[in-house]
């Protein structure tokens, strides 16, 4: 599996619901849901931890100074501009490299009647991942496709 791969279910099962209103999901399905997500955050903190860690090393003293420069002559201003085009070329391509990394990950999955009580509990569950609006219905095909089939 790769790195984008799991951060994609990352995303999702974070807004699985383990409670709305009288509806709740049993113990131990919230114990298996918990479990995957910690072992699917801690992937996560870790590219977000690379990501700034190679952040920080693209930027070069000189591009420092400039930034921090805010009376940049017209010069300045064009070299800071044509620094801020590289290090943001480097940086994605960090993110695409890292993402496309095979990684060991035991994806669990749900069994159909965890699906059911999952069902259940965000039917009316409306999220947003990664800044795209999903209506319940949608979300409740994402999680199932990444984490029952």
């Amino acid at each position: 599996m790769t790195k984008n791969e799991v951060l994609a279910r990352q995303s999702v099962i974070t807004q699985i619901l383990l409670k709305n209103g009288n509806d709740e999901l049993s113990k131990n399905l919230k114990v298996k849901l918990m479990g995957m997500r910690i072992s699917l955050g801690k992937i996560r903190r870790e590219f977000d931890e690379d990501l700034k860690e190679v952040a920080e090393q693209l930027q070069t003293e000189e591009f420092i100074a400039l930034r921090e420069n805010q009376s940049r002559t017209e010069e300045e201003e064009e070299t800071f501009n044509k620094m801020v085009l590289k290090i943001n070329d480097e940086y994605n391509s960090f993110i695409t490299e890292k993402g496309k990394e095979e990684i060991d990950f035991d994806s669990k999955k749900f069994t159909e009647d965890e699906y059911a009580e999952i069902l259940q509990v965000n039917a009316d569950n409306d999220v947003e991942i990664n800044g795209s609006k999903i209506s319940a219905p949608d979300f409740l095909e994402v999680v199932y496709n990444l984490f029952v089939l």
